[in-house]
């Protein structure tokens, strides 16, 4: 959508516009919107005050600019555009588009590189020892853990095996192993 302005031609289609009155007497001095039942070919700049008296009321941007504007365009500077922030995107998506055609084409898949979301992960657990994510167990805890685990997948599968086909009883034991 292009940024339109009062007199322009309104390609965006627009039925909907901001408006306000200069007289501070006025109802309209604060902004008002006002609706046209057909597309107008070109932006209003003013109408006449629908809350009385005998003045205009003027057309006003409509808040948020419809466009962003990459860098400085038209006598407009954005301030959150930088040069090396520009090359750094740039470069990132040349960088994105070699890893589409990589995955694309399974290149990354026979040389061994790709990554799996099956893949078996395992925490660095001094790390998470050390920022306090994690409480290190002993042998012994670790061991009683172990059981009460099993005691309760036994329970569990005990209950639910009059429910089980003999191939999933089969796989039963299994599921975790990763």
């Amino acid at each position: 959508m292009a940024m339109q302005f009062a007199g322009d031609e309104n390609v965006n289609g627009e039925t909907r516009f901001r408006f306000w009155c200069e007289d501070t007497e006025c109802q309209g001095n604060n902004y008002f919107y006002a609706v046209w039942e057909s597309v107008p070919d070109i932006i209003p700049s003013g109408m006449p005050c629908p809350f009385g008296g005998d003045h205009e009321a003027e057309w006003c941007v409509a808040g948020v600019a419809t466009v962003h504007i990459a860098g400085n365009a038209g006598g407009i500077e954005n301030p959150h555009y930088t040069k090396s922030r520009a090359d750094f995107e740039h470069e990132w998506m040349a960088g994105e588009i070699e890893n589409t055609k990589k995955a694309i084409s399974g290149e990354d898949q026979l040389t061994g590189q790709a990554a799996s979301p099956y893949s078996k992960m395992t925490p660095n657990m001094e790390a998470l020892v050390a920022q306090g994510l994690a409480k290190p167990l002993d042998a012994e805890t670790a061991a009683e853990k172990k059981r009460i685990q099993d005691e309760r997948s036994k329970v569990i599968m005990d209950q639910a095996s009059d429910n089980l086909t003999k191939t999933e009883r089969k796989l039963a034991g299994r599921r975790h192993d990763g």
